[in-house]
């Protein structure tokens, strides 16, 4: 919901909103409940402004944690020393309820992360930056070699040789492993987006953030966390290769998309996209002919194959199917479709085959149980 102004923006926050506002300042708490922290991160994966007032006590709890408290100025002269010490001139002080330090604190807190923002500000040009260490061999930062652990900055680019190896805490949602041989650039890295262009190679990313944060684009799809692991490939002429280990990530490019949940790969070419998503067990000849369908005009015979090799499983490849086949060949991809999972109540034969995207979606939901 957007903000109609800040006089009365808090009256038009949902009940939910106020209930999750008051577990956001626990959310870096070690403690933190599961069930709660499962319950938030629905919450964040639809709120846009829950999600950005959740980064700032992340990031806040991060400068309060990474900063070193300034030693106070004493007074100077042994004669004040000393009557300090020995309590002339002084009444006791009074002490203060606990709750009354709570402004001091929060200003102290503020001036904290102002210094550290003003101080990255000097150091690094106003980019911001994620933590990278050298794994293996000399990888190589702005063209530069990395140190143990160095900054990766906004538009610069980590590149690894053959024997050399990096990681990267992205932000504070996940981390990526780069191979050998592998050419990647920082985007971005806000609140609401972080990404990353991967060139060529192989990185290996873990993510545990609210769906749709964190982007990786190649030359011919960007994958889209949901939430998981996988590990990405690229080679030299811009064909990638994904595969999930964890989780979901959707493939986008040009509008066409491919969802690929756990135990599921996806390839991708330049110039068409993301192809359809299969798993990784699936019969080899279905798994052939659907690269020739996706990428070779395979027709009407490779169609067949996949058709006649699905499984159960495979009905996450058939349900992509229906949408990407010509309207003639679409029925036979629905028939087989139903025959292994028969559509749910609300979705009928028609409706399917004129791709009716409500009927479509409520058909995967049942669909996903078997993938």
């Amino acid at each position: 919901m957007r903000r109609s102004g800040r006089k009365d923006a808090s009256r038009h926050r949902s009940a939910e909103c106020r209930q999750i506002a008051h577990l956001l300042p626990a959310l870096t708490d070690a403690d933190f409940p599961a069930a709660e922290a499962e319950r938030v991160g629905r919450h964040l994966a639809a709120c846009t402004r829950c999600r950005d007032e959740a980064d700032a006590y992340v990031k806040l709890a991060e400068a309060l944690k990474e900063a070193v408290p300034p030693k106070p100025a004493l007074p100077e002269g042994a004669e004040i020393v000393a009557r300090i010490r020995a309590g002339e001139g002084r009444r006791a002080p009074r002490r203060l309820p606990h709750w009354s330090l709570f402004p001091a604190l929060a200003a102290a807190a503020l001036l904290v992360l102002g210094g550290l923002r003003l101080q990255s500000h000097l150091t690094t040009g106003s980019r911001p930056a994620w933590r990278v260490e050298r794994v293996a061999g000399t990888p190589r930062c702005d063209a530069k070699p990395l140190p143990p652990v160095g900054r990766w900055r906004v538009g610069e680019w980590l590149e690894t040789d053959a024997v050399s190896k990096a990681k990267v805490a992205v932000a504070n949602i996940g981390q990526v492993h780069v191979a050998p041989n592998t050419r990647v650039r920082l985007v971005a890295t806000r609140a609401d987006r972080h990404q990353m262009e991967l060139a060529r190679g192989t990185l290996e990313a873990t993510v545990s953030a609210p769906p749709r944060l964190f982007f990786v684009a190649t030359p011919s799809a960007t994958a889209v966390d949901l939430g998981c692991a996988y590990r990405l490939e690229v080679d030299d002429a811009g064909s990638g290769l994904l595969r999930v280990t964890s989780g979901w990530v959707a493939l986008t490019w040009g509008g066409r998309e491919s969802l690929v949940p756990a135990g599921a790969r996806c390839e991708t070419r330049p110039g068409v996209g993301p192809g359809t998503p299969c798993f990784e067990d699936a019969a080899p000849a279905l798994r052939r002919a659907l690269a020739q369908l996706d990428f070779e005009n395979g027709g009407a015979t490779a169609l067949a194959t996949v058709l006649a090799e699905a499984d159960t499983p495979d009905t996450l490849t058939l349900w992509h199917l229906l949408a990407r086949v010509a309207e003639p060949e679409r029925a036979a991809v629905y028939d087989r479709l139903a025959a292994l999972v028969p559509p749910p109540p609300g979705v009928t034969r028609d409706g399917a085959l004129r791709l009716d995207s409500r009927m479509l979606s409520l058909w995967r939901a049942s669909l996903q149980d078997f993938w």
